[in-house]
C-alpha cells in the first residue's frame, strides 16, 4: 500500500501544532517584566505550580508596615486603658528589625496531589540577604538526618531538629534591652544565673551550648497498656537525645538522691536506685560525651543505640523521604500506626466520664487516618527556608486559617473591638462612681438627721469607724471637691473631662 505524502505531511504538522498548544497551554502568563515582582521567580523556583494550590506574596518592607499598623493600634488602647502608655513609646519597628522579622521578602506555598491519597506541600521563606535574630536560630547548612540510626524498627514517630538556643537567647535578650533597657536584661540574666543555682543547672550554659540537633523517638505499644489515673494508654516507649548540653546536667544528676551511676562503653547511666510503682517505665539518663539522652526504660535505650538496623532501613522510611529531602534541619515522620494506636484510646477506656468521652471522641473523629507514612522537612536554603512535607491534605486549610487570622484582619477587629471596649469601659466607671455618690448621699443625709443640720464635710463621712468604711476611686476622680448641702446634687468631674451627677 502506497502512503500518501499530503496526509503525511499533514499528520507531522497536526502532530507539532498538538505538541506545541500543549506547551502553550502549560506555560503560565506573568505580567509584564516591569510589573513583576522582584522576588517572584526565586520562590517560584521551589514551588510547583498548576496543582491544587499556589500562591505568592512579596512581603518586601511590609513587616514595617504592620509594626507602624500595631502602633497606632497601641495608641488606640491606651486612650483607652492608661496603664499601656508605655508600649506606645516602643519603636516596633527596630523590635522586628532585631527578631530578624524583615529578613524575609517573599514567600509562597504549593500544594500537589499525590495521586496515593497525599498531597506533595511546600512552602518557602525567601530571604535573600541572609537570616539574623530569631530566624538564624534556626541553625545552619543541611546535612544528612544523622540521629535517624536512634530509631528502631517499628518506631511511631521520629522528629529530628537543628536549633542555635544561643541566637535565640542573643535574640531575646536584645529586645528585652531595646524594650527595658540594659538594667532589664541584666536583670534577666541574673534571674536565669539565679535560677540555675536553685537547680543545681547551670541554665545559661546549657543555653549557650544548645547549637546541635534533638531527637525524639516515640514507640506505642500494640498490646501493652500504662495505667495512669484515671486514665489507660498504649504503653510508650520514648527516646530523647539533645546534642552538646550533657555536661550541663552531669552536676545536677550527681547530687539527686536516690540515682545510681553505672557505667557502658564509656557511657554514663542515671538511673532510680529503686524500681518505680509504674510497671514499663523505669527511666534513665545518659551522659555520653556532650550528649545527653533520656529514655523510658533502659531496655529501650539500648534497643535505639545498639540496634543495626532500624527505621532508617525500612522500605517505607526510604520511600516517604524520597518524597522530599535527604538532606536538611528538621525532619518529622509519623507511622499509620501511631493514628492506629491513638484510636484504641476510647477502646482503654470504656468507663470515662460522659463528658470526657465525648471530648476524647470528638478528637479521635478529627485524626487522619493515613494508609502510608506521613513526612516534613525543613531544609535551610543560601537563599532561604524551605518547608517541604508529604501530608495527607493539601495547604488549603492552613491558608483559610492564615486569611482569617492574619496581622491585618487581627489589626482591623481591634480597631473595631476597642472602641466598643472604650464606651463599655466608660458606662461601667460612670456607674461605679455614681454608686459611691450615692453611698456619700446617704451618708451625708443620716448625719443631717442626727445632727440637725445641713452640711457636712466629706471627712465626717468617711473612716472605718464612720458612715463609710472606704470610697475607692475608679477612674481618678476626687472626692474632695464635693460640696455636701442638704437638698443639693452631688457632682464629681473625671480627669477626662466627664461629669457624674447624682440627685437626691
Amino acid at each position: 500500500m502506497t502512503k500518501n505524502p499530503w496526509r503525511v505531511a499533514v499528520g507531522l504538522v497536526a502532530m507539532v501544532a498538538g505538541v506545541t498548544g500543549a506547551r502553550a497551554a502549560d506555560a503560565a502568563k506573568l505580567v509584564k517584566p516591569a510589573e513583576r515582582s522582584a522576588h517572584f521567580a526565586a520562590v517560584s523556583q521551589q514551588l510547583e505550580l498548576g496543582g491544587t494550590l499556589y500562591g505568592y506574596a512579596d512581603i518586601d518592607g511590609d513587616v514595617f508596615k504592620i509594626a507602624d499598623s500595631f502602633q497606632l493600634i497601641m495608641e488606640q488602647v491606651a486612650e483607652a486603658t492608661p496603664e499601656a502608655a508605655p508600649f506606645v513609646k516602643q519603636d516596633y519597628r527596630a523590635l522586628a528589625s532585631l527578631m530578624g522579622l524583615d529578613d524575609v521578602k517573599a514567600f509562597g506555598l504549593s500544594s500537589v496531589p499525590a495521586g496515593d491519597g497525599t498531597f506533595r506541600n511546600r512552602v518557602f521563606f525567601l530571604t535573600p540577604n541572609g537570616r539574623h535574630g530569631l530566624l538564624a536560630g534556626l541553625g545552619g547548612a543541611p546535612s544528612p538526618y544523622g540521629l535517624v540510626k536512634l530509631a528502631p524498627v517499628g518506631a511511631d514517630f521520629y522528629g529530628e531538629a537543628e536549633m542555635d538556643l544561643a541566637q535565640i537567647y542573643e535574640t531575646v535578650q536584645a529586645v528585652v534591652a531595646k524594650v527595658g533597657g540594659a538594667t532589664a536584661a541584666n536583670l534577666m540574666e541574673e534571674k536565669i544565673k539565679q535560677a540555675g543555682v536553685k537547680a543545681s543547672v547551670p541554665w545559661l550554659d546549657v543555653i549557650h551550648a544548645w547549637k546541635g540537633r534533638t531527637a525524639v523517638v516515640l514507640r506505642l505499644d500494640p498490646e501493652k497498656t500504662l495505667q495512669l489515673p484515671a486514665f489507660v494508654m498504649p504503653l510508650p516507649s520514648l527516646l530523647i537525645c539533645v546534642e552538646g548540653i550533657a555536661p550541663s546536667f552531669e552536676p545536677l544528676l550527681q547530687k539527686l538522691p536516690g540515682m545510681k551511676l553505672t557505667e557502658a562503653k564509656g557511657r554514663k547511666i542515671y538511673g532510680s536506685a529503686q524500681p518505680l510503682p509504674i510497671p514499663g517505665i523505669n527511666p534513665v539518663v545518659v551522659i555520653d560525651g556532650t550528649t545527653l539522652y533520656l529514655a523510658t526504660t533502659p531496655e529501650f535505650l539500648n534497643e535505639c543505640l545498639e540496634s543495626k538496623s532500624g527505621l532508617a532501613q525500612t522500605a517505607e522510611f526510604k520511600a516517604a523521604l524520597g518524597k522530599v529531602s535527604a538532606t536538611g534541619n528538621a525532619l518529622g515522620y509519623v507511622s499509620p500506626s501511631l493514628f492506629a494506636r491513638l484510636q484504641d484510646l476510647e477502646r482503654l477506656n470504656p468507663n470515662m466520664p460522659a463528658q470526657n468521652a465525648q471530648t476524647l471522641r470528638m478528637v479521635l473523629h478529627n485524626l487522619p487516618k493515613p494508609a502510608q507514612p506521613l513526612i516534613a522537612v525543613r531544609t535551610n536554603l543560601p537563599e532561604g527556608i524551605l518547608v517541604q512535607s508529604n501530608w495527607n491534605r493539601s495547604l488549603k486549610q492552613d491558608v483559610a486559617i492564615m486569611a482569617m487570622y492574619n496581622p491585618v484582619t487581627v489589626g482591623v477587629l481591634a480597631a473595631m473591638a476597642i472602641p466598643a471596649f472604650q464606651k463599655v469601659r466608660t458606662a461601667s466607671q460612670e456607674k461605679a462612681v455614681l454608686n459611691n455618690l450615692r453611698q456619700i448621699a446617704a451618708a451625708a443625709d443620716q448625719y443631717y438627721l442626727e445632727n440637725n443640720v445641713d452640711t457636712v464635710e466629706l471627712g465626717k463621712l468617711i473612716g472605718p469607724d464612720k458612715y463609710i468604711r472606704a470610697i475607692n476611686p475608679v477612674a481618678g476622680e476626687d472626692y474632695g471637691e464635693l460640696v455636701l448641702k442638704a437638698g443639693e446634687p452631688l457632682v464629681i468631674h473625671l480627669p477626662d473631662g466627664r461629669e457624674v451627677r447624682y440627685a437626691p
